[in-house]
């Protein structure tokens, strides 16, 4: 057996999620996006938030109708007006982590519990004339020093800047913090709210959006013949992820556990995943080893699924190597096909997805996929969910730069 495919012997170190919260646009809270995945809805239409007209894609998937709302009930007028809307995303899906978790701050050591966020920016697009909080409102670190002062959370706080594996990448940090005895908690998760004239633009340009043109609902259609591109998304995924300990100490509940996220880098193209998805799996491999499983523990693949040529092919090869004869028996679903591609809050998003998914025993499926790519045959879960009894989940996120994470979760009676 390859070193890639072997597994270590000893028990994996593990960490519990205790609080999940979520923000796309099947949902401003956790249990509505969870019920739209559940549904199958596929919410992208054309966007609100600007004029966009004169660009190739002019829909995308943004926050229902009522955001604007929430973030006012939610943060004071002061705050709001030094935040982009990605920074409010932020806080208001880690204040439902939070609050999920059943933790509180001012019964806490405040010095031991951190804030790592994976975001690549606040999404901060300058407007005319002066905006005197331009700073505040572009620094890159906004979203995790606003969480930390929301909560006076005096633990190390951070952003992870990894493109669409932000949210991995910020996993391990937190893993880290945590396993080394310099955190009891730490909140983290992703953010990205790019639904910006400039930033679609940028995204058309690198010829990576849907060509779709009028049926916005069936643009994101991964691993189908037709997928032409991604349909960019708005999203936060936020986890409170404490030692088991410390969890259970304060008698708090467990939704999952958390072996340590593997993270590599494929150093091969700016854009393109390595040939025939050889990074990918290298990745898949390194997150197995380091949760002592082998692949035929998986129970159901959370792909990074984004609905390009290059990237569901490569994905699906990587499957294969990895999984070899258990490939066609592990489900795979990328619920990209509802939320659109959340960019550097994607690997966040899809973390909380994974966690519920294990939760509820329900995999979401992949919608759109009427017209099966022949040449990717694995089980994509097309079009409905599907009751199972899940105990291994696996969340693939794999990013431009050649920034790879994949994250496992397993049921906590396991």
């Amino acid at each position: 057996m390859s070193r890639e495919t072997s597994t270590p012997s000893g028990p994996a170190p593990r960490v519990a999620v205790t609080g999940l919260g979520l923000m796309t646009g099947l949902g401003l809270d956790l249990e509505s996006g969870w019920r739209g995945l559940a549904a199958g809805k596929t919410p992208a239409g054309p966007f609100r938030a600007f004029d966009p007209s004169g660009l190739p894609c002019t829909f995308g998937v943004e926050l229902p109708e009522g955001a604007d709302e929430l973030f006012a009930r939610s943060i004071k007028p002061r705050s709001r007006s030094q935040m982009t809307r990605c920074t409010m995303m932020a806080v208001v899906t880690a204040a439902e982590a939070i609050a999920d978790a059943r933790l509180e701050p001012a019964a806490l050591e405040r010095e031991r519990v951190g804030v790592v966020i994976g975001a690549t920016g606040t999404g901060y697009a300058p407007g005319p004339g002066l905006d005197e909080h331009r700073i505040l409102r572009a620094m890159a670190n906004a979203p995790a020093a606003w969480i930390s002062l929301k909560w006076r959370l005096t633990g190390p706080s951070f952003v992870v800047s990894t493109a669409c594996s932000s949210g991995a990448y910020a996993l391990q940090a937190a893993f880290h913090l945590i396993v080394s005895d310099q955190c009891d908690a730490v909140v983290c998760g992703a953010v990205d709210s790019c639904v910006n004239y400039l930033d679609v633009q940028g995204f058309s340009s690198l010829l990576a959006l849907s060509e779709e043109k009028e049926r916005f609902a069936e643009a994101s259609r991964p691993f189908d013949r037709r997928r032409s591109g991604f349909v960019m998304g708005e999203g936060a995924g936020m986890l409170v992820l404490e030692s088991v300990g410390h969890a259970r100490r304060r008698g708090a509940k467990i939704r999952a556990e958390m072996p340590m996220p593997a993270l590599a880098s494929e150093a091969y193209n700016i854009l393109s995943p390595e040939t025939d998805g050889a990074g990918m799996a290298r990745t898949m491999a390194l997150a197995l080893r380091h949760a002592n499983l082998p692949p035929d523990r998986i129970d159901y693949i959370n792909a990074h699924g984004t609905s390009t040529p290059l990237n569901d092919r490569y994905e699906t090869m990587a499957i294969k190597a990895v999984f070899g004869e258990a490939a066609h028996r592990v489900p795979v679903s990328s619920t990209k096909s509802m939320t659109g591609h959340c960019l550097s809050g994607a690997a966040g998003v899809e973390a909380v997805i994974s966690c519920k998914a294990l939760e509820e025993g329900l995999i979401p499926p992949t919608m759109n996929l009427t017209d099966p790519d022949p040449e990717l045959d694995l089980d994509y879960v097309p079009l409905e969910a599907r009751r199972a009894d899940l105990r291994h989940v696996m969340s693939n996120a794999f990013a431009f730069g050649g920034h790879n994470g994949v994250v496992i979760f397993s049921r906590a009676d396991e």
